[in-house]
């Protein structure tokens, strides 16, 4: 089943074609805030050096978050456009989820997105087999309590994601044995998100939703002024 797998939930753009398990192309542009110029132009060169085209197409992937809200809203609308002009299901996955699928081989893996006011997205995996084993569900923590979870696993826990140096520069005192994951791992990976995409289900397009975690910014700022607040 030819694949296109998307992620657009942080700073990085990663887009890939893959087919039964097959890697086909991968293309990543690591460049803060370009998602909507650089999706398509990445999408584009992948079908031009594969020789395929979108009418091949059988699959869709792509992050749900947490992440960027406009990268999710870039990366998604894509895929719901794709898959409604071309009458295919897509996948959504965690965007935790794929860092942690990206890391690999058998390990505790905790990946770090920055939420900013002081807080990560996070969540506890334990990796190795065909899916992640979730261990501490997917929220928004403070880097403080974070770290008291990480302290009670015995072996080293793999931290990858954009806020792996918030939580290294806050995990003096901890007891945990906290590793950052190597460079190449750091960030997600559309492989990994094609990887998971074939051992999940898929569902209509139109039925795909973001996982946010957390209020937007705009968001708690209407929500404070219907409420008769003030904006911060």
């Amino acid at each position: 089943m030819l694949t296109l797998a998307v992620d657009t939930a942080t700073d990085v753009c990663s887009v890939a074609l893959a087919r039964e398990g097959r890697l086909l192309a991968e293309l990543t542009a690591r460049i803060p805030h370009a998602h909507s110029e650089r999706l398509i132009p990445l999408i584009d060169n992948l079908f031009r050096e594969t020789g395929l085209a979108p009418a091949d197409l059988e699959l869709l992937a792509v992050t749900r978050g947490p992440g960027s809200f406009t990268g999710l809203r870039i990366g998604m609308a894509t895929v719901k456009g794709l898959g409604l002009a071309l009458g295919i299901e897509a996948v959504g996955v965690s965007t935790l989820q794929v860092l942690a699928h990206s890391f690999g081989g058998e390990a505790l893996v905790c990946p770090v997105l920055n939420a900013r006011r002081d807080q990560v997205y996070t969540g506890l995996f334990r990796c190795g087999g065909s899916l992640p084993e979730v261990l501490w569900a997917e929220r928004a923590a403070a880097v403080e309590d974070l770290l008291a979870v990480l302290e009670q696993y015995s072996g080293p826990v793999w931290l990858c994601g954009d806020g792996t140096g918030l939580v290294l520069a806050r995990a003096a005192e901890t007891r945990a044995q906290l590793r950052q994951a190597p460079l190449h791992l750091l960030g997600g990976r559309a492989a990994a998100l094609a990887d998971l995409a074939r051992r999940l289900p898929s569902v209509p397009v139109d039925q795909l939703t973001p996982i946010y975690l957390r209020e937007s910014q705009a968001e708690i700022q209407l929500r404070r002024r219907e409420a008769g607040g003030h904006e911060s």
